[in-house]
C-alpha cells in the first residue's frame, strides 16, 4: 500500500505513511488560466492498493473535483483506492427536509463510489448512519476519537466535576463516547430549527444541574452560534465551558463569538488545512494509524 496526499490533505498523509511504514506519494496540482484543474501523480501506483487522503474544505467544490480526478486516474491504472476523508463536505444535507431539496450527501457519495471506491473512512462524519445508508458495496468506517479529546481535557482539567453536553440529539453519540472516556455524565440539549428561515432555538432547562466544567461536544463549528448560545447560558450560571469539536471551520468571526460567550478553550482536530490561533489542535495521526491497522485497512 502507498499513501497518496491530495491538495486538501491537512498534513495527515505524511504522518500516516511514516507511522505505518508506507511510501508517501504527493500529487502535483495546478489551475489553468480559465480556472480548470490539472492533476498528476509524482510516482506510479499501477495495480497497487492506495490510501487516498483528502479533506473537503476549503473550498468544497475544488476538493471534490480533485478527488474525482484522482479516483478516475487510479481506476485507469487498475489501482485499488482506499479513501480517507478527514472532513466530509456536503454531509449536513442528508435528507429532504423540505420538498424538492437536493440531498447533497447522496450526490457526493454516488459520485465517489462510481469511481471504484470500495473502502471509505471518515473522521467524525456529521451523520454516519446516513453515509452508510447511501453506500452500496462499500466497506465504511467512521471514527470519532473521543479518547483523544478526553486525554487532552483530563490533562488540563482532571479532578474537576464536569459534564459533557451535546447541543442536539445528533451529537448524542459523541457526547456518550466522550463522557465514557472522561468518566462523567452527559446531557443532550433539545434543538428546534425552522427549516424555512434556518432560525434555531434551544430548550436549556436540561442544563440547570450542570456544575463545575461543561464540555460541549460537536462535529463541526461553523459560525459558532449554537455553541455560543449554550456557553453564554452556562457562563451566566457560573459554569466554565470548553469545546471539543472535530472540525473547526470557524467561519467569519466565529472564534470571537465563542470567546465572548464565555468559552475558555476550543479543542479540535487537524481535519482541515486551516489553523486558527487560540484553538488547541490535537494529534490525530497515532489514533488514525491504530484504527486503520486494527481494522485491517493498512
Amino acid at each position: 500500500m502507498k499513501v497518496l496526499s491530495l491538495p486538501g490533505d491537512p498534513g495527515i498523509g505524511p504522518g500516516l505513511a511514516d507511522r505505518l511504514g508506507l511510501e508517501h506519494v504527493p500529487v502535483f496540482a495546478k489551475r489553468f488560466p480559465d480556472g480548470e484543474m490539472y492533476l498528476r501523480l509524482t510516482r506510479g501506483v499501477e495495480r497497487e492498493r492506495v490510501l487516498v487522503v483528502q479533506s473537503m474544505y476549503p473550498a468544497q467544490n475544488d476538493r471534490l473535483l480533485e478527488l474525482l480526478l484522482t479516483l478516475e486516474l487510479l481506476n485507469r491504472y487498475e489501482s485499488e483506492p482506499v479513501l480517507l476523508v478527514t472532513y466530509l463536505a456536503y454531509a449536513r444535507q442528508d435528507k429532504e427536509f423540505l420538498e424538492y431539496e437536493a440531498i447533497s450527501l447522496r450526490s457526493v457519495l454516488r459520485a465517489v463510489t462510481a469511481q471504484g471506491v470500495r473502502v471509505l473512512v471518515t473522521v467524525d462524519a456529521h451523520n454516519p448512519q446516513a453515509v452508510e445508508e447511501f453506500l452500496s458495496g462499500v466497506s465504511y468506517v467512521n471514527v470519532f476519537p473521543g479518547e483523544v479529546f478526553a486525554e487532552a481535557i483530563s490533562r488540563e482539567y482532571g479532578g474537576r466535576e464536569m459534564t459533557v453536553i451535546a447541543p442536539d440529539r445528533g451529537a448524542g453519540a459523541r457526547a456518550l463516547s466522550l463522557a465514557e472516556h472522561l468518566g462523567c455524565g452527559y446531557v443532550v440539549v433539545q434543538k428546534f430549527r425552522d427549516r424555512t428561515t434556518g432560525q434555531v432555538r434551544h430548550s436549556l432547562d436540561s442544563l440547570d444541574d450542570v456544575r463545575g466544567l461543561a464540555v460541549i461536544v460537536d462535529d463541526i463549528i461553523s459560525t459558532g452560534g449554537t455553541i455560543a448560545g449554550i456557553a453564554s447560558h452556562l457562563s451566566g450560571r457560573g459554569v466554565e465551558t470548553v469545546v471539543a469539536a472535530s472540525h473547526a471551520l470557524l467561519v467569519g468571526d466565529a472564534l470571537e463569538r465563542l470567546v465572548k460567550s464565555g468559552v475558555r478553550k476550543v479543542y479540535s482536530l487537524p481535519t482541515v488545512p486551516q489553523r486558527f490561533s487560540g484553538v488547541v489542535y490535537l494529534d490525530l495521526v497515532p489514533y488514525l494509524a491504530g484504527e486503520l491497522e486494527k481494522r485491517g485497512i493498512a
